[in-house]
């Protein structure tokens, strides 16, 4: 299983694109914006919305139509 704290070299299948090892891990920049959204925002969220996240986007994408 690879480890997700450490960087794999993948140059042979990526060439042109280095590991920046100075770059911000992307959930440090999810945190930040979650944070900035309301928590009558939050509250407004499933609680199943990870297990049921299917079910929820075709509920949405027939209420648009």
């Amino acid at each position: 299983m690879v480890n997700p704290q450490t960087p794999q070299d993948l140059s042979d299948i990526f060439p042109d694109i280095t590991y920046d090892a100075t770059a911000r891990p992307i959930w440090e920049m999810v945190v930040e914006i979650g944070a900035q959204i309301p928590l009558e925002e939050w509250e407004k969220v499933p609680t199943d919305l990870s297990k049921n996240f299917d079910q929820y986007q075709n509920a949405l994408t027939e209420t648009e139509e």
